[in-house]
């Protein structure tokens, strides 16, 4: 009988798509703030331009944290 780690070394887990969930989050937000810093840092933007991202991209953490929270519970048959 395989073990519980061979089991779980391939598909989808309730870990591995909260985390792959996050990682998107952040990737969208790394990048754009990337974007907005360099445009800020030659003068082409104000740096309330980059506050603005930051501050209007909170929500995002918090519909992900309500999907995780609301939705994995039905989705991979927690009891």
């Amino acid at each position: 009988m395989p073990s519980r780690w061979q089991r779980s070394e391939f598909g989808f887990t309730p870990n591995r798509v909260a985390a792959l969930g996050e990682n998107v989050i952040l990737l969208v937000n790394l990048g754009w703030s990337t974007v907005l810093y360099v445009r800020f840092l030659r003068g082409r933007s104000p740096f309330a331009a980059l506050e603005r991202w930051q501050t209007g991209y909170l929500p995002a953490y918090s519909v992900w944290a309500a999907i995780v929270v609301i939705g994995f519970p039905p989705l991979f048959r927690f009891n």
